[in-house]
């Protein structure tokens, strides 16, 4: 990889760092999202999460301050990459993590094992400065297994079911292995 595109990619990890705890640190006040976060978002963004998929820049402006209005979370990063095209002009960020959800922090904090993905093209200023991304489209994927699987409580029987679904799988397998050879 070229110097300078090396380069570029750090510079873009460090701004996806950036996008993620303005997102998901809800500490953050929509005034600070709109000021920092909003002129990274494309005008045709869209969102998609398991429960909902939206579009449109205002959409999206109010869903991230009504987010940070009636939820208490945090994002910790585990890994994070970033791809670019061929052409240098558009890329995806990928971000590894677990979100907290903090809502009853006093009792629980709720950990969910999370993978967000950014596509972006690159805007650069008219200095022809720090290359910005554009970000078109933010897609938020989290598994309703995992959901389950850390609500106190729950987690002895979900546990308990995958453990009995798991046996009984391998079980019926078995059964289908033996009646294929013997066909």
């Amino acid at each position: 990889m070229r110097k300078a595109e090396q380069a570029l990619i750090e510079q873009l990890e460090a701004r996806f760092r950036e996008v993620t705890r303005l997102l998901y640190d809800t500490t953050i006040p929509a005034r600070v999202l709109d000021e920092e976060l909003m002129p990274m978002i494309a005008e045709d963004v869209t969102f998609t999460d398991p429960w909902q998929k939206g579009g449109g820049k205002e959409t999206y402006r109010k869903g991230a301050a009504g987010f940070h209005c009636m939820f208490r979370f945090d994002f910790d990063i585990f890994q994070l990459n970033i791809q670019l095209e061929p052409d240098g002009k558009s890329g995806r960020a990928m971000v590894d993590g677990v979100m907290n959800l903090k809502q009853f922090a006093w009792l629980y904090t709720y950990p969910l094992r999370t993978i967000l993905v950014f596509d972006f093209t690159l805007q650069r200023g008219e200095d022809g400065g720090e290359a910005l991304p554009l970000i078109h489209a933010h897609e938020e994927m989290w598994s309703f297994a995992d959901m389950i699987a850390n609500v106190p409580g729950v987690t002895t029987l979900y546990n308990g079911f995958r453990n009995t679904f798991s046996k009984g799988f391998l079980v019926a397998s078995a059964v289908c292995g033996r009646l294929k050879q013997s066909t």
